[in-house]
């Protein structure tokens, strides 16, 4: 099982970031830890309409500028 440690600003940033998506109900969440060094987070909202497109908008929550 892998294990994804958040703060309450992370968790903050998620809610923000879907509440910008009236019509999505679930936030996708992906963790890469491939650099050895720490855990890039993502959240993505898969299947909002943008300017008529379907599309998957991701932001990231977590990089390494906080490391």
């Amino acid at each position: 099982m892998n294990e994804i440690y958040l703060s309450r600003k992370d968790l903050q940033a998620i809610q923000k970031f879907l509440d910008s998506f009236p019509d999505r109900d679930v936030v996708l969440i992906t963790s890469d830890s491939s650099s050895g060094i720490g855990s890039i987070v993502k959240a993505s909202v898969i299947g909002t309409i943008v300017d008529g497109h379907v599309v998957t908008v991701s932001k990231d929550i977590v990089d390494e500028s906080g490391w």
